[in-house]
């Protein structure tokens, strides 16, 4: 019953981080940047990656490292990951994109890339979370 327990608090303060996080990169991303989309896109991903680094410590109560990853991507799956961030690229790529084509129209910029980063960022952390939980259940089956 703890160990239940203990798992809907590890879901709570991820998603509570990931909310966090989507609410942040939402707003910087509805705020418009003549000529700097490309670098509010690292800052924005800067944060994707932060959010990612707290959730896998929130479960394992660790910092990520190499080794780890690499457990993780076996555990999950190297081509599932790989397609993954080469998707994140593209959509950060293509939001920028969008960001300064609708820079001529500031309340329909604001409100379409505020939408369109916050919600890439709540799925992507969602989809981070699914491999850490998915990681930390190979890991408790091993140590029983």
């Amino acid at each position: 019953m703890k160990e239940e327990h203990n798992l809907e608090k590890m879901r709570y303060d991820s998603l509570l981080k990931i909310t966090r996080t989507m609410g942040g990169v939402a707003l910087s991303g509805a705020a418009p940047t003549p000529s700097l989309e490309l670098a509010k896109q690292l800052g924005i991903s800067i944060a994707d990656a932060w959010m990612c680094f707290d959730i896998y410590k929130t479960y394992f109560e660790k910092d990520l490292t190499k080794r780890h990853l690499s457990q993780m991507l076996q555990t999950t799956g190297v081509v599932i990951l790989g397609g993954g961030l080469a998707g994140y690229v593209g959509i950060r790529l293509a939001q920028a994109l969008l960001s300064e084509i609708l820079e001529q129209i500031p309340i329909a910029n604001s409100i379409i890339t505020g939408i369109a980063f916050g919600s890439s960022t709540f799925i992507i952390g969602l989809a981070w979370l699914a491999i850490v939980e998915q990681s930390y259940f190979a890991q408790s089956a091993d140590e029983t």
